[in-house]
């Protein structure tokens, strides 16, 4: 019975959770862009469809010829 409990507990706190929309996006400077856990007053058009991350570490920087390129060290 506690564990019945428990269980409805949990999933009624990650359905809670699950609808918030996320507080992260991908703030960006002239060379690169970086995941961050924080709103950002404007995403640039071209980093809105990028997803977040792979890992912590990656981020996107931009190439010689100006083009973005996925950088995962």
């Amino acid at each position: 019975m506690i564990k019945t409990i428990l269980m409805g507990s949990l999933l009624t706190v990650a359905l809670v959770f699950a609808g918030q929309p996320a507080k992260a996006a991908w703030l960006c400077g002239p060379e690169q862009c970086v995941w961050v856990h924080h709103p950002v007053a404007a995403v640039p058009a071209f980093a809105a469809t990028w997803g977040p991350p792979i890992n912590a570490r990656c981020f996107w920087r931009r190439g010689v010829f100006g083009r973005w390129r996925f950088v995962c060290p």
